[in-house]
This record gives structure tokens, sequence and C-alpha cells, in this order.
């Protein structure tokens, strides 16, 4: 599913964005190719459980829900990590009904849950940028009280082939002096939500697929 992230390998990052409607975030290359990292299964139709793309990188998570970066990639690849996932059932909610952090009278399972994220590390910068899914509910009558966590695997599609002609070639080419050439003017960039971003819980293992 998806491309090898490692066909990103020595491309230059110039622009992240994060989408304000949807789990995804969408990578922008100095050579006009563009791809997004997505959640597999996610239908933007029937959405099902609220699922959310999670980093601890300011590069995949921008502040604003947008950046501007010129960072050359030396390594991408697919991982695997292993997080604790939880489910609570039964009991009560509401406030005044929970005891200890959780929810009075339920019951609750935790397992550990493997599930593909996406990594890439950047010549500029020490360190890997990581980005992952989850999946969460939360309690119908307290809001701030999650009944369940789960994770989800990522992929990185693309989204634009890069372009084959160069920038500047048209300058090279004889002029119509019946047509007038137009530059079209970029898109205006989507502000993305620094809401997507909860607390990521601590991994067990980390390696590559």
């Amino acid at each position: 599913l998806g491309i090898d992230p490692s066909t990103l390998i020595g491309k230059t990052l110039t622009c992240v964005r994060r989408s304000r409607a949807h789990p995804t975030v969408t990578l922008h290359f100095a050579d006009g190719a563009s791809f997004q990292v997505r959640v597999v299964g996610y239908d933007p139709h029937f959405r099902g459980i609220p699922k959310t793309l999670e980093s601890d990188s300011p590069v995949l998570n921008p502040i604003s829900g947008a950046v501007d970066v010129q960072l050359t990639v030396r390594h991408a690849a697919m991982i695997t990590l292993a997080d604790k996932a939880f489910q609570v059932q039964g009991g009560s909610g509401g406030h005044g009904e929970k005891a200890m952090g959780r929810i009075k009278g339920a019951r609750e399972s935790r397992w550990t849950q493997n599930h593909a994220a996406f990594a890439i590390k950047f010549v500029e910068e020490a360190g890997w940028h990581c980005i992952w899914a989850s999946l969460s509910e939360y309690d119908e009558v307290d809001k701030e009280t999650c009944v369940f966590r789960n994770f989800a695997d990522v992929y990185v599609d693309s989204l634009h082939p890069p372009s084959s002609v160069p920038a500047n070639a048209a300058h090279g080419k004889p002029q119509n002096h019946r047509s007038r050439s137009r530059n079209a003017s970029p898109a205006p960039r989507t502000q993305g939500s620094q809401s997507q971003t909860p607390q990521k819980a601590k991994r067990k293992t980390w390696k590559k697929k």
C-alpha cells in the first residue's frame, strides 16, 4: 500500500501541511513532488472511530498547521511501534462517579498493539522524526475521560509526481505572439489545528519493518 519511503531519500522537503478535516499530513518537495501520510483503512465518508495522526516532531506536527522548511531527506522508512492500548467497558460515567481517575464499576482491558509508523531523518538535523496514528473514544457524559484508545497503521502515498520539465525551460522556447503565458497562483495553504496532538504513550519497541 502506498510508495516505498526510501524513494524520498535525497529530496529536499520545502513544506509540511496538516489537514484540518482528515488525518493526513502532506509533504511538499522542491522538485514539485508531493506525498501524503495517511491512515490505513480511513474512509472520509464512513469515518468510524475518530482517527488522529500523532507526532513528537515539530516538523511533522507544525504548531500552526503548516510550516516552510529546507530539509534534505537522509533516511525514510516504515517502522513498527508497540504501544499500550486499552478499553473501558461497563460502569457509569459522569462527574463524581470516578475513582482514581477511572469510571466507577468499569472493567478495563489492556493489550500491546503493534502498528506501522513513518519515520524520516534529515541531513540538517540529528535524530529521527516519527508520525503514527491513534484511535480514541471518550465517555458520553464526561467528555474528558477516554474509554478506548488503540493504534492504526499509516502509509505514505504519492500525490503529484515531480515535474519532468525544469522550471526555467519555458524561457528557451519560442513564444507565440498570439498567445499570452499565464502563471498560476499557488493555492493558499490550509492552516491546521494543534488539537490533533495528544501526549504519546511510552513505546516498548521501535524497529524497521
